[in-house]
C-alpha cells in the first residue's frame, strides 16, 4: 500500500498548475484513476493514515474524494437502482 501512496503523492506533486497544463493533468488523472480503482475497498482513514505531514494528508484527502469516494458512492447507487 505504501508504494501506491508514494505514486499518488508523486503524481500530484509533478502536475503543477493543473488548470493550465491539461496534458500533465490528464496523465495524472489517468494514473490516479487506475490506483483509485485498486483502493476502492479501503476506507478514507486507511488511505489518509499513510500521510507523513499536513501537505500529504491534504493531497491524500483530495485524491480519495475524487478518485475513490465518488466511485464508492456511484457503485452503491447502481446497486440501489440509481443511475
Amino acid at each position: 500500500m505504501q508504494e501506491a501512496i508514494d505514486i499518488i503523492l508523486q503524481a500530484i506533486k509533478e502536475c503543477e498548475n493543473p488548470l493550465k497544463n491539461t496534458d500533465p493533468r490528464n496523465i495524472r488523472d489517468l494514473i490516479l484513476n487506475e490506483i483509485g480503482a485498486t483502493l476502492i475497498d479501503k476506507s478514507r482513514e486507511e488511505v489518509e493514515g499513510y500521510a507523513r505531514n499536513d501537505d500529504e494528508a491534504s493531497a491524500l484527502h483530495w485524491f480519495y474524494t475524487r478518485f475513490v469516494g465518488n466511485k464508492v458512492k456511484s457503485k452503491g447507487s447502481k446497486r440501489m437502482g440509481g443511475y
